[in-house]
């Protein structure tokens, strides 16, 4: 219901600072990119490296959520899962 939305967390982009913004100034990548995984070798053995300005808004949420560097590691590798998985099934459909 609508009054589910008052209780919903969101961040206010007015708080952040312009460099954290630099994400929008540039080009997105494909998600194995900005993630720093690779979808060629097994994702869940991958430690995520991801690209400087994509980790820096990142962990903005990150901190926010209270997430460890496991868990948001885990976030990174089950995101590249999932595209994965879609661009797989997808590509089976033809």
């Amino acid at each position: 219901m609508v009054y589910e939305v008052n209780n919903l967390l969101t961040l206010n982009p007015t708080l952040m600072k312009a460099n954290d913004l630099l994400l929008e100034k540039r080009e997105l990548k494909s998600i194995f990119e900005e993630c720093g995984i690779n979808p060629a070798p097994p994702i869940r053995e991958q430690k995520p490296n991801p690209l400087s300005d994509r980790k820096a808004l990142d962990d903005i949420v990150f901190d926010i959520l209270g997430l460890t560097q496991k868990e948001q590691d885990e976030v990174y590798r089950s995101v590249c899962e999932l595209v994965k998985n879609r661009l797989e099934n997808a590509r089976s459909v033809k």
